[in-house]
């Protein structure tokens, strides 16, 4: 069942953005259903970015060893 609803004018046109070739009404249904996806796709990027830094940090770690470890060889 539609409900109407006034909405401010900039939200129809950002709508309208991500939505192109749908009236103010199909605009703004295509964004809110969209919205779930989209707070999916960022809450996944936000854990890949987390395991990159993790994996940032590992290697940053490994090298400062092998850094030690070349070092000690040099001063043999």
């Amino acid at each position: 069942m539609p409900l109407s609803i006034d909405l401010p004018d900039y939200l129809l046109r950002d709508a309208k953005l991500y939505a192109p070739g749908h009236d103010d009404q199909g605009a703004v249904a295509h964004v809110i259903e969209d919205y779930a996806r989209l707070v999916g796709e960022v809450r996944q990027l936000r854990r890949r970015v987390a395991q990159l830094d993790e994996e940032g940090a590992a290697l940053d770690a490994r090298l400062r060893e092998l850094q030690a470890l070349c070092r000690l060889i040099l001063d043999l």
